[in-house]
């Protein structure tokens, strides 16, 4: 399992791991200035007065320390803050590359995961390069002051180390347990509140308010298992390092005491700097528990680090000159949804696809576009072969669905998508997808709401066309694209679509006017016959 430390800035790390040092030093003098002072007064060295300044000095020398490590902790924060947006980035391109229609596991990723990586994960990361300098830089002051004890603290401080390995495994096993059930709690929240109507309409709110509680217990069960098992290993953990890293090396040190080899500063001063040969080797194994805890939710992290859109397909260049479907028949578990269905569409020609709700219309532009594969068969895109490719499919066609995604966001936003355009081209676009009363009435930043709440159906309708427009791309997909709207309405959005010059239109409908039928070159029943 990589680092995550490794997408921060160098620069950054190591201006933290200097400041680590400097915040080390902090242990260091007051461990040397309690050695100073207590053998000054053992061996009646000096008087009060050198006593006071050695104090005054350490006392200084401890407030420069304590402004370096604001410089310290921001460092810290900035580092995190880097990571944090570096795994947003790639891991929210990667979900939306994917264009997987499933929200359940990527919103997950995106908040409880992320957050818990952060957490647990980077942060440690963070904290172990700070303890192993604290570690370090005792066991140099303590070899210099007295060998012997200071090896007694290393060697015994190997003891935690084997402790914790015996709860490695189990951790990662009920880490992998509260994973599971934070996503299926998350998707359960997420259902409850987007059915909140539904469920109102039915009178059924006790009963999803019990399944979203009852998935939330289930979550926390498995948070609480993970918690224990994790302190508990630390308080194993934390009794061994007593013994055999306080205890048992105090006695040698009294023993040396007594013996006249060490004063009392000394053994006060080794004992106050095995403080940081213990706590902080303690704390790396227990942040190492912690970091191992993630692996489940990193491993799907690394999945979008890994990933890479492709980036070699060249823009689509030249006229386009035709759609063919050949003989095209689409299973999906083991139920043929159509069979040898063949269909052209030449530059420009307006077609209307009918057939019942269930045939699979939607299922046939999916095919259309390259986002799934025919068991049988081919399409074509200007004489080349594009079959279930949706890297050469999809730049030419745009896509009108019967309820369009409206981000909570501004009208220009939601027609632009973030894109850059000309201005001609953006007012070109809205005044052929009928928007223009609308800009001019409420403006390009009107917050349009959540789901378009500020907007009617035809004004939703109309932005989604307006992206299409925008695109310029030679065929435009229609999928029941005007069946919720009213009869006069539908037919206002059609002539606003099968009148646009240059613009191939394939719309696939179950129920539609005569006047809207009059408005296409071709209609087709996918059931049967063709029809003028």
């Amino acid at each position: 399992m990589q680092s995550s430390l490794k997408f921060a800035p160098k620069w950054k790390l190591v201006a933290y791991t200097l400041l680590a040092i400097v915040m080390a030093f902090g242990n260091v003098v007051i461990a040397y200035v309690t050695k100073i002072m207590l053998n000054a007064a053992q061996y009646r060295q000096g008087d009060s007065g050198n006593l006071i300044r050695i104090a005054s000095i350490g006392a200084a020398t401890i407030l420069i320390i304590m402004l370096s490590n604001f410089v310290y902790r921001y460092i810290k924060c900035a580092i995190i803050q880097d990571v944090n947006v570096y795994l947003k980035d790639k891991t929210m391109s990667y979900l939306i590359e994917q264009r997987s229609d499933s929200q359940k596991d990527g919103l997950s990723l995106m908040t409880n995961d992320l957050k818990q990586i952060e957490t647990s994960k980077t942060t440690n990361e963070l904290m172990i390069i700070a303890e192993l300098v604290s570690f370090l830089l005792s066991v140099v002051v303590g070899l210099i002051n007295s060998w012997i004890l200071t090896l007694i603290f290393m060697v015994t401080t190997l003891i935690p180390g084997l402790v914790q390995r015996a709860f490695t495994k189990t951790i990662q096993a009920k880490a992998k347990v509260w994973e599971t059930n934070n996503i299926a709690y998350t998707q359960s929240v997420n259902d409850g509140l987007n059915g909140a109507q539904t469920v109102g309409l039915y009178d059924a709110q006790s009963s999803t308010i019990s399944k979203v509680v009852n998935s939330a217990k289930r979550m926390e069960e498995a948070l609480k298992n993970l918690n224990f098992t994790q302190a508990a290993a630390g308080e194993v953990i934390m009794a061994f390092a007593d013994i055999f890293s306080f205890i048992l090396p105090f006695l040698v040190g009294a023993i040396l005491m007594l013996q006249g080899q060490i004063g009392v500063g000394t053994l006060i001063m080794i004992v106050q700097l095995s403080n940081e040969f213990i706590n902080p080797i303690v704390n790396i194994f227990e942040q190492l528990n912690a970091i191992k805890s993630t692996k489940p939710m990193w491993d799907k992290v690394e999945q979008a680090l890994s990933f890479s859109a492709d980036s070699t397909k060249s823009a689509k260049t030249g006229q386009f000159t035709g759609l063919k479907v050949e003989d095209a028949t689409y299973s999906q578990g083991g139920r043929e949804i159509f069979t040898h269905l063949n269909l052209t569409v030449a530059p420009n020609e307006k077609i209307l696809l009918m057939a019942p709700s269930g045939w699979g219309k939607t299922t046939l532009l999916n095919l259309i576009l390259g986002k799934i594969k025919p068991s049988e068969g081919h399409v074509y895109i200007d004489g080349e072969d594009v079959t279930g490719n949706w890297a050469e499919a999809h730049d030419n066609f745009s896509y009108v669905n019967q309820k369009p995604f409206i981000f909570d966001d501004t009208i220009k936003f939601n027609i632009l998508l973030g894109r850059k355009v000309s201005p001609a081209n953006l007012a070109k676009a809205v005044d052929s997808a009928g928007l223009t009363e609308l800009v001019d009435e409420k403006g390009w930043d009107y917050q349009v709401g959540e789901k378009g709440a500020n907007l009617s159906g035809g004004q939703i309708q109309r932005i989604e066309i307006a992206r299409a427009f925008l695109s310029e791309r030679p065929v435009l997909l229609a999928d029941e694209a005007t069946s919720a709207l009213d009869p006069e309405l539908s037919l206002a959005i059609h002539k606003t679509l099968l009148k646009k010059p240059n613009l191939a239109v394939i719309e696939v409908a179950h129920k539609i006017s005569a006047a809207e039928k009059s408005l296409f070159d071709r209609i087709i029943n996918l059931n049967g016959e063709n029809e003028e």
